[in-house]
């Protein structure tokens, strides 16, 4: 019994990643949304506060308030911040509202 599992795990090179067709992955680069929708507003809140809490998670370069359908939509410069945003603020209570975020892709 001697000399048994030794050195020749070692040799066959066991579990280093080759790179083969077998361990290669295709990843496909979908449009990242820049784009949120803010429902549920009240009818209270103003275009002011929102867009201040919209620029606390970084630049906008859009926001069109629809108070008829107490509705917003906002266009992030990145789609990082809108997906910020959206985690940080969805089902958050603005004026006794609670909103709701979501991303929308273009």
């Amino acid at each position: 019994m001697h000399g048994r599992g030794r050195g020749a795990a070692g040799a066959m090179g066991r579990g280093r990643l080759t790179p083969n067709k077998q361990n290669l992955r295709v990843v496909e680069c979908k449009p990242q949304p820049c784009v949120v929708s803010v429902e549920g507003l009240s009818s209270s809140t103003t275009d002011v506060q929102l867009k201040s809490l919209l620029t606390s998670v970084g630049p906008i370069q859009s926001l069109q308030m629809l108070p008829q359908q107490r509705k917003a939509i906002a266009k992030f410069k990145e789609p990082a911040h809108a997906l910020a945003f959206q985690q940080k603020f969805h089902r958050h209570m603005i004026d006794l509202s609670h909103i709701n975020v979501a991303l929308i892709v273009e």
